[in-house]
């Protein structure tokens, strides 16, 4: 829509077809690129001062990723898909002529906001509630059937994978989701929010 494509414009993004688990670009590498992600998912991490990459954030379709390009000369997280997924590239000078002329006020209002996004430390995973309350919440939150692994659900949530695997079979067992190898559905949505709190 941003391209003007219906009438007439050329959209700048190249679509490219990404595997589970592949990497996009890493912390601190050139930024020389940034992505719309058209479906699929995303995982950003980032190395800590305990020197432990975590995950921090999940960016799913209809989201950017990499737009640190237009202000820092590296990238601030580690970007991987969860699931295939399909980018729209675009390189920096790409970024930098789509987004229009320097200093006027929606390009510096927009440079000022992404410069601090990258500059902020990851917000820690809350700790308010028990594990089962978290693991509730996530789920509410993220619809059942996540897009990401059991292990960086885990990081997410500031929680070691073994106690979310006892979270989700308590929740199992109370019949407020159903748990699987590789998904989550929910069963009973009252009896999930309760478990919430």
């Amino acid at each position: 829509k941003a391209a003007g494509v219906r009438y007439g414009g050329r959209c700048p993004l190249v679509d490219r077809k990404r595997r589970t688990d592949e990497l996009i670009y890493l912390e601190g590498d050139p930024a020389s690129s940034a992505w719309f992600i058209k479906r699929g998912a995303v995982v950003l991490s980032r190395t800590t001062s305990d020197g432990v990459d975590h995950a921090h954030a999940v960016r799913g379709a209809g989201t950017f990723i990499g737009l640190e390009a237009l202000v820092q000369g590296a990238y601030a997280d580690t970007a991987r898909t969860t699931v295939p997924t399909v980018l729209c590239g675009i390189s920096r000078a790409g970024v930098d002529a789509w987004f229009g002329p320097r200093g006027t006020p929606a390009r510096m209002a927009l440079e000022l906001t992404l410069a601090a996004s990258a500059a902020a430390p990851p917000r820690a995973a809350a700790a308010d509630g028990t594990s089962i309350q978290r693991v509730a919440r996530w789920i509410l939150a993220n619809g059942d059937d996540p897009v990401v692994p059991r292990t960086v659900m885990a990081s997410l949530l500031g929680m070691v994978p073994e106690t979310l695997s006892r979270a989700l079979a308590q929740l199992a067992a109370a019949g407020a989701i159903a748990v699987t190898r590789r998904a989550v559905t929910v069963r009973d949505r009252a009896a999930l929010e309760v478990r919430a709190g």
